[in-house]
């Protein structure tokens, strides 16, 4: 197999286009990996409790309302007001929040948690496990746009004032990753029988948000009488959407905030102008799926093909800096779902266009014309017309048509009017809530409704025991499956997540999950 590092002329140039849309900052080679910048800024000893933060997002939750988020984008902000009845910690493993301790029972059947006792929601409302009932059953109901990360659950039982008992169909792994993110989080049940989380949040949290404007600003001050005082470091936070890169650079650079997420590329002119930078590998992959009903798409060599005809490795150098990691595995190393026999798959799905174009000519696909969505925003229509070039050089004729998110679930998921799409995966840090999303018959990106049958029943063993360590090794017979019949997902790297904050900001971290936690952040005094 012969295998090409370069991006044809056309592909360089939509490379270059990208890089001058996306960044201020002339490209170059950056100065690091990923893996030689800090991924947490340790708390300083001396800091102000009085101080103020102001924080840049690219993202601010259009509703409160825990349920009906429709991108795991809101929980960085989230987090601030909201506790979860487990967390992440920094190195990834699930550890006990609102519940002191997570065991599990009937042979991998159920998750019993023991709970914090003494707590309230900032509206008085008791913290219980009546609370954490409630809070479940709403998060599964039937409207809940979160309910697909917890519908492992088949009921859930309150053994005592502070103990609960969660009953599961399977997936027990990965329900306690669901508790540390959104499926996790706890509203106070007298404002969710009000009505009114939408626009005014009751959690336990740090903080409590006293003024939102929306798709503007969230202002915070601190929680009276929390139970971790050591997550209370500043005294109170802006949030501020600022949706462009360079804005919030420029921001940052002048001092009018003290945090900005940024882009990996960003981080050299960062470290450049003062700045302090955390980065690391997250959950997060950049992808192109293709509606496997559809011909020739249905052939699996057809899909074989494609992976083969994609340079992963040209497009992390060449859109981002080198801070997106090449794979055709869709998790992490640091994910129990990441095959260390695979690696990044260079050795069965290496970049071949000479032999893709062979497989796409002999299966008659060759001249096949079709058409992707990729969302609307710069980068990632840049890197469909990468794809674009690289899939013309196989004989494909890939045609764009960029849309907003919403619009391309309806024309390639519901419609089913378009065969593909480009785009990043917004998704918990756990193989089988991705594999869920994309993968099963029933799964919203799955389209064609193909049912991989193997590669299902390896992610249904792979799910069940709660140990990370037991599942990897089951993770292997799930590579081994996706290798034998490629499904229609072409993953092509795993995205690294970035900030940068000012030289008087300490303990801020970027979690495994992808979640640049501020949860300990403050000022120097």
């Amino acid at each position: 197999m012969r295998i090409r590092a370069a991006l044809p002329l056309a592909a360089l140039t939509a490379v270059s286009l990208l890089l001058t849309a996306c960044s201020g900052a002339d490209s170059k080679t950056p100065d690091k990996s990923t893996q030689e910048y800090p991924h947490a800024i340790d708390l300083a000893a001396d800091f102000d409790p009085d101080a103020h933060l102001d924080a840049g997002f690219t993202v601010l939750p259009q509703s409160w309302d825990p349920t009906e988020s429709t991108t795991n984008a809101d929980f960085t902000t989230y987090t601030a007001v909201y506790d979860r009845l487990l967390m992440t910690g920094d190195d990834g493993a699930v550890e006990p929040m609102l519940a002191t301790s997570f065991e599990p029972a009937d042979d991998n059947g159920a998750m019993v948690l023991t709970l914090q006792e003494g707590l309230s929601f900032s509206d008085g409302t008791p913290f219980d496990a009546d609370a954490v009932k409630f809070n479940l059953e709403r998060n599964i109901a039937e409207g809940s746009a979160i309910a697909g990360e917890l519908n492992m659950i088949s009921s859930v039982e309150v053994v005592d004032a502070s103990t609960v008992k969660i009953h599961v169909d399977g997936g027990l792994g990965t329900l306690a990753v669901s508790l540390a993110s959104r499926g996790g989080i706890m509203v106070s049940p007298k404002a969710a029988d009000a009505g009114t989380l939408a626009t005014k949040p009751v959690g336990i949290g740090a903080y409590q948000a006293t003024k939102i404007n929306p798709g503007a600003t969230v202002e915070l001050e601190k929680s009276p009488d929390y139970w971790d005082p050591q997550a209370q470091n500043v005294a109170s936070i802006t949030y501020t959407l600022m949706a462009d890169d360079q804005s919030r650079f420029n921001a940052l650079q002048s001092g009018d905030i003290d945090v900005a997420q940024i882009n990996p590329d960003q981080l050299n002119d960062s470290e450049g102008a003062g700045m302090q930078v955390v980065v690391r590998e997250s959950p997060l992959f950049l992808y192109m799926i293709v509606n496997a009903a559809k011909p020739p798409f249905d052939d699996p060599e057809v899909r074989k093909a494609l992976n083969m005809a994609i340079d992963r490795k040209a497009i992390s150098d060449g859109i981002y800096d080198g801070h997106c990691t090449p794979s055709v595995q869709m998790f992490g190393s640091t994910s129990p779902g990441y095959s260390e026999k695979l690696g990044d798959g260079s050795e069965v799905f290496g970049y071949d266009p000479e032999a893709a174009a062979k497989i796409l000519e002999d299966a008659g696909a060759t001249g096949t014309e079709f058409t992707a969505v990729p969302p609307n925003i710069t980068i990632y229509q840049k890197i469909a017309e990468v794809i674009q070039q690289e899939l013309g050089e196989v004989g494909l004729t890939m045609n764009i048509e960029p849309k907003p998110p919403a619009q391309m679930v309806e024309e390639f998921a519901v419609q089913k009017s378009v065969e593909s799409w480009v785009s990043q995966a917004t998704v918990l840090n756990d193989p089988e809530a991705v594999h869920g999303r994309l993968l099963t018959p029933d799964a919203l990106l799955n389209p064609g409704e193909v049912d991989f049958t193997e590669l299902n029943a390896a992610a249904t063993a792979a799910a069940e025991p709660l140990d990370p360590a037991e599942r990897k090794p089951l993770y292997e017979k799930y590579w081994d499956a996706w290798v034998a019949n490629p499904p229609h997902v072409i993953p092509i790297c795993i995205a690294h997540m970035a900030a940068a904050v000012s030289p008087d900001i300490s303990g801020v971290q970027m979690l495994p999950d992808g979640v640049l936690d501020l949860r300990h952040a403050a000022l120097a005094a």
